[in-house]
């Protein structure tokens, strides 16, 4: 899964897209403080995790209330909060069937390709299953998937409940499921 959906640009132009809506969403809402103008404020990402062959999604769009000048971030299917990595890599290198062992991050792809270190893999590990199934999201989110995901088996059995003909639709679909996670009231808990 990850080597047809890692480098392949019709699926980050996808997500761009998927981006560009809610970013147009929030932006014709106003400002949720004092109901102000939104103007655009985004800002520079640098991605980590992408192959060579695609260009980075180097921008995070946000937007800036002409009166109160508070910051509004809509949520985003490519960005996971303030995480350096592409929401792909995180869920897709957490969700590796028979999980994350020494012998496979030493010989998959994960080091060389992606630079993603064990610690790193084991930390999103560890989010996934205590951080993530506590947050006030998940314990709503998870009444719409029947049945619910096993807990223990994050994020590949939240994977699992979308379906589609391709594996870059199932992952898009859990991305934009992810996605409020992230947005402008979401638990940024990383």
């Amino acid at each position: 899964m990850i080597s047809e959906i890692i480098g392949n640009s019709r699926f980050e132009a996808f997500l761009e897209s998927i981006d560009s809506d809610l970013a147009a969403r929030a932006k014709s809402k106003g400002c949720t403080h004092c109901g102000g103008t939104l103007h655009s404020a985004t800002y520079p990402r640098k991605p980590r995790g992408l192959s060579d062959c695609v260009d980075p999604p180097n921008r995070r769009r946000s937007f800036c209330c002409e009166t109160c000048r508070r910051r509004t971030t809509p949520a985003s299917v490519r960005f996971m909060g303030r995480r350096v990595y592409t929401a792909t890599i995180v869920v897709l290198v957490s969700a590796m069937d028979e999980g994350v062992t020494n012998r496979r991050i030493d010989i998959d792809e994960l080091r060389g390709t992606l630079g993603v270190h064990r610690r790193t893999l084991q930390r999103w590990r560890r989010w996934w299953r205590t951080v993530f199934t506590a947050t006030p999201f998940w314990s709503v989110a998870r009444a719409d998937l029947m049945p619910p995901p096993d807990t223990t088996a994050l994020p590949a059995s939240l994977l699992e409940r979308f379906v589609g003909p391709e594996a870059s639709m199932r992952l898009a679909q859990c991305l934009r499921f992810l996605a409020p996670l992230y947005g402008p009231h979401g638990d940024r808990a990383c």
